[in-house]
């Protein structure tokens, strides 16, 4: 197994590498030695999670992505024919997704936090993307309640919110809590989760539907991979956080 470093650089929250990887070309972003993105040169993810996203924002025209890394979600939905409008704390991000991952150059990019962004914003999407993490990073404090109020406040109608989130565990209530807050009483909650895994990625649905969308699209997706990928219903409510902490 041999790694080609591509660059090393110096961001918000410590050092960017950008390495190679001999067997199947892909390449890996590592920030502070965690990876936060993998992916063919021309910006294919192989993460099961970012696939997940691309089907569930299959409706959406105009996205609000939150969070870039190697920007291997952006790519995939600009290449679906998705406008976007992609938001990251991190200017280098951007720099690197456009340099090694292909991020097409016409894209608008912003930098800011993205709290900050949902706050200030007074713009529309019928599809917003979160993919925010990092060294450090703390789900629960970055997603309280005001800041999921505003997300949601974003929403055109028929709009749905579709997230990253990592999970430590199978009793971790971290993504059930956060899907409630942001979908408010308005839309309905799912999660897509591979249980039994620690300190694993799961996908946060918020849709204005009753259903998830296609089954069998987003079951070819899971059974892609060896990972034991799930569906299920968000448990909580945003009424039901009322009396716990928000």
């Amino acid at each position: 197994m041999i790694l080609k470093l591509l660059g090393r650089y110096q961001g918000r929250n410590g050092e960017i590498e950008i390495v190679e990887c001999s067997w199947d070309g892909t390449r890996v972003y590592f920030e502070e030695g965690v990876r936060q993105s993998q992916a063919t040169p021309d910006g294919e993810s192989v993460f099961t999670y970012v696939k997940l996203m691309d089907e569930l924002l299959y409706k959406s025209k105009n996205i609000l992505v939150l969070g870039c890394g190697g920007g291997n979600l952006a790519t995939k939905l600009s290449r679906l024919g998705k406008r976007l409008t992609i938001v990251d704390i991190n200017p280098i991000s951007f720099v690197l997704a456009h340099r090694y991952f292909d991020l097409p150059d016409e894209l608008t990019c912003i930098v800011s936090d993205f709290r900050k962004f949902v706050f200030d914003d007074r713009a529309y999407y019928d599809g917003i993307a979160i993919d925010v993490g990092g060294p450090g990073f703390r789900f629960t404090e970055e997603f309280d309640a005001e800041t999921c109020d505003a997300m949601r406040a974003r929403l055109a109608p028929g709009g749905r919110i579709v997230m990253n989130v990592m999970v430590a565990n199978d009793i971790d209530p971290t993504p059930d809590r956060i899907a409630a807050k942001l979908a408010g009483e308005e839309l309905r909650t799912w999660i897509v989760d591979e249980q039994f895994i620690e300190d694993r990625n799961a996908v946060i649905a918020c849709l204005p539907e009753k259903t998830i969308g296609s089954w069998a699209a987003l079951n070819r997706v899971m059974r892609h991979s060896h990972e034991q990928w799930a569906i299920r219903r968000g448990r909580l409510r945003s009424r039901d956080l009322a009396f716990g902490p928000r």
